[in-house]
């Protein structure tokens, strides 16, 4: 089941997801505290297998273009490979094309993501090396349901 939390609830999922070994704070992202942005989780029960975000955001090669940016998915380990994050994703998308049809979406995909991405109608745009984090490919796609 998929509902709105709290970014303080995604915070643990993305740090052993996306930087394992790390302190907390390294899950904590400025973006988050954006206006509009929205925080999901996946609960089997009462316990949080995955969590993303979504906020708007602009597209540094698109300035003009309405984007949101997508980060911060993760799942559990040992619980992927169920469509948790895809559903997590696919809502987050029908979230940003809701308040913004016509816009992009657009995100950071580690090379071993870039499969899921593609998956849920996102193309390459161009391969980046984020500070501390390494290289990612940047990705797109429209808002569209």
């Amino acid at each position: 089941m998929i509902r709105e939390i709290a970014v303080e609830q995604t915070w643990l999922l993305r740090r052993d997801g996306l930087n394992p070994g790390k302190p907390l704070p390294s899950a904590i992202d400025p973006r988050d505290a954006v206006e509009g942005a929205r925080h999901l989780g996946w609960f089997e029960g009462d316990r949080l297998l995955g969590v993303g975000s979504i906020s708007r955001h602009p597209l540094p090669l698109e300035p003009d273009a309405i984007a949101w940016f997508v980060r911060g998915m993760s799942v559990v380990h040992g619980q992927r490979s169920r469509g948790i994050g895809g559903q997590i994703l696919d809502a987050l998308i029908v979230h940003a094309a809701g308040r913004d049809p016509g816009g992009l979406a657009w995100c950071h995909a580690r090379i071993p993501a870039a499969g899921f991405y593609r998956r849920h109608g996102f193309r390459l745009l161009d391969r980046i090396d984020l500070p501390e984090k390494g290289l990612r490919l940047r990705m797109t796609r429209p808002l569209v349901l």
